[in-house]
């Protein structure tokens, strides 16, 4: 079973050469940990399907009670004969002749013998024969184990590598995209059909070639910076440290000499003068005026001191807001105007998902189809809503009323809300206006993108903030350096 442990380890050294060799680009953490938990279920997958459909239970089960049998009973002629047929069965070319001719040479000579020795001798045949049956089961079902490791290895390189394959492509397409690839990491990635992919690189080709459009997603990409807000916080904190501080009450060391009559401390000097007898009446004077030289010793203490600190600091919080993204699909925005929407809402719903923006779509013509981009919505999700064909007449009021609907939860206050439209529409209602107004006083904004120069009905300047004009036969935005240095100034 050794062999068996690692053969199987050996599929994580073959996937990680896989990974390394073949996908070098590929380097997220995020991925890792995703192909490490397809490893780890095949690993567990692999153990229960060798065990469930073990081609050998019925031997390992013969096999299993006929050893129990000879620890219960011992040999005999007609156990061995049963165990050599099963053992026969398992392998049919095994040569067992040997334990026949022995079980027969014995009986010939059961007359001869003692019974204890007959007994002996049947027991040892039995279990000689018993190991080479464990045997040859343990080595053909070895054999099986590992043919099946290999063969559900060979299907496992192969998912993983069609897996893979459509996340690199893609990884190519968000670089070309200039975006973090958030979208790229859930578990429908590797479901993407060649057609989904080709629409992604179509897409991304669009907005690799067309500057305007992609100075729009990057101005769009930044706009949760002009949200930063200034303010002053009080930080209180505590600072320990310590403090040496002398202990007078500890005789460590020499500091000094002082006068007194401490015995233990005098000087050798002064014990010097006891030693003759005329002036050690000077000894018994200065030990009576406490005016004996003595050394000073003291030792040290640390202490550890706490204080109290206050510091007034500069806190900048950057709210990066939810997005919502209103894309028209009305029958006149075919051709041109249908690969700038498609391509932009690709792009910044990309961007919000890197950025941990919640990120809302709403697809509008004369009604609308929304997609909350959160997961567990992923990239297929968001191929699903930009395939959406463009039919009907276009009414933007739904798309706001929906926009506006989903400002008042929680998770999208203070949203940065986009229209991508040729706003060949008639005016809006004054009660979608107002509302619109009310949700701008609430600290939401309302951006729009005009696609073409349809005279039908100009974009309300009381409702968006800030209108940009997309034409697409000069592939010009206009207004856009000025909102630019607007929106990204400090």
């Amino acid at each position: 079973m050794q062999s068996l442990t690692r053969e199987i380890a050996k599929t994580k050294e073959l996937v990680s050469t896989l990974y390394s060799k073949d996908f070098p680009d590929l380097t997220s953490g995020e991925l890792e940990k995703k192909l490490s938990r397809k490893v780890s279920n095949w690993e567990r997958s692999t153990r229960i399907y060798l065990e469930k459909t073990n081609p050998f239970e019925r031997h390992r089960s013969k096999l299993v009670s006929a050893e129990w049998d000879f620890k219960a009973h011992g040999g005999c002629e007609e156990s061995i004969v049963s165990d050599l047929e099963e053992y026969k069965s398992l392998q049919p070319s095994s040569n067992v002749m040997f334990w026949e001719e022995k079980t027969l040479a014995l009986k010939k000579k059961i007359e001869e013998k003692k019974k204890e020795s007959i007994i002996e001798s049947l027991n040892a045949i039995r279990r000689n024969e018993q190991e080479a049956w464990r045997k040859e089961y343990e080595k053909q079902l070895l054999e099986w184990q590992l043919e099946e490791i290999q063969n559900r290895r060979k299907q496992l390189l192969k998912e993983l590598k069609e897996w893979l394959e459509p996340i690199q492509q893609m990884k190519k397409v968000f670089d070309d995209l200039g975006i973090e690839p958030g979208l790229l990491w859930d578990s429908s990635v590797g479901k993407l059909c060649t057609q989904d992919i080709s629409f992604l690189k179509q897409w991304a080709e669009y907005l690799k070639n067309n500057e305007s459009v992609r100075n729009l997603c990057e101005l769009m990409g930044r706009l949760h910076k002009e949200q930063q807000s200034h303010r002053t916080e009080i930080i209180n904190s505590t600072v320990q440290y310590s403090v040496i501080k002398p202990d007078i009450h500890s005789n460590e060391e020499i500091v000094g000499i002082k006068l007194g009559r401490d015995f233990e401390n005098v000087i050798p000097q002064e014990l010097a003068l006891l030693s003759d007898p005329d002036i050690a009446l000077l000894f018994d004077l200065k030990y009576v005026e406490n005016r004996l030289m003595c050394f000073s010793k003291q030792g040290d203490n640390t202490e550890i001191v706490e204080k109290n600190i206050r510091k007034t600091v500069s806190v900048v919080d950057e709210k990066t807001g939810p997005i919502i993204i209103c894309v028209d699909t009305s029958a006149s925005m075919s051709g041109a105007p249908e690969n700038i929407a498609k391509a932009l809402t690709l792009s910044l719903s990309s961007r919000a998902v890197s950025q941990k923006r919640e990120c809302y779509l709403i697809n509008f013509s004369t009604s609308i189809e929304t997609l909350d981009l959160t997961p567990p919505k992923g990239i297929q999700d968001l191929i699903d809503f930009l395939k959406m064909s463009f039919h009907g007449g276009t009414n933007v009021a739904p798309a706001l009323h929906e926009g506006v609907r989903m400002m008042s939860e929680a998770d999208y206050k203070k949203a940065d809300l986009l229209v991508i439209s040729d706003f060949a529409l008639y005016g809006l209602s004054s009660n979608i206006v107002s509302q619109c107004k009310k949700q701008k006083q609430e600290g939401n904004r309302f951006f729009s993108l005009s696609i073409g120069s349809f005279d039908t009905q100009r974009v309300d300047e009381d409702v968006f903030d800030r209108s940009w004009t997309y034409d697409p036969l000069s592939g010009g935005i206009s207004e856009i350096n000025s909102v630019v240095e607007e929106v990204t100034r400090k």
